[in-house]
């Protein structure tokens, strides 16, 4: 949790409602650290009102995904950052068939939340940071169709892992990410 630290944000509540319900998403009142509040939609695992519904309802940033066929219990892990309004994103990291490890309202910038993201795929992880400088400044790779899996070897050439597949989309339209993507260390 120490990776969290020092940034202004709120962890996404989940619903309470009993599933026989179907609905939109519903609102909240959250309290940031900094003391502001928001009023922000809640997840609701009955009525599959999660971390992908979400990220779509407001302006995706980017999304990564990993998985690998060899793992001892098949799953997909997705990084993935929206933008709700200028300087407050939904951040959310974890399987994508469960609630996720973190899924956060933060109060932040780009550039911070793409660091966050880095660290949390971890050292054992392909070189994503590489990756992403790589995309800032010429874009995706040659024939890739965006946020499709594919075997690794189109994003990470000389990564040696059986069975991992990858998979990124992001905002081709937005300069700060671009930037941002470009600046990282």
């Amino acid at each position: 949790m120490s990776r969290y630290l020092g940034l202004n944000l709120a962890t996404v509540a989940l619903c309470t409602c009993d599933g026989l319900r179907t609905h939109d998403f519903e609102m909240k009142t959250y309290t940031f650290n900094d003391n502001t509040t928001e009023d922000l939609p809640v997840f609701c695992p009955e009525n599959d009102l999660m971390r992908e519904e979400l990220f779509n309802q407001f302006d995706p940033v980017i999304q990564t995904f990993e998985s690998n066929e060899n793992w001892t219990m098949f799953s997909c892990y997705s990084g993935m950052i929206a933008e709700i309004k200028p300087g407050l994103f939904l951040y959310s990291f974890g399987d994508i068939d469960e609630v996720g490890e973190a899924n956060f309202y933060v109060k932040s910038e780009i550039k911070e939340l793409l660091d966050l993201l880095l660290t949390e795929w971890g050292p054992a992880a392909p070189p994503w940071r590489e990756f992403l400088k790589s995309v800032g400044n010429s874009g995706y790779p040659e024939n890739y169709e965006p946020g499709s899996m594919v075997d690794h070897k189109i994003f990470f050439p000389k990564l040696e892992e059986d069975g991992l597949l990858v998979g990124l989309i992001y905002n081709l339209e937005m300069t700060r990410l671009h930037q941002a993507m470009r600046e990282l260390k």
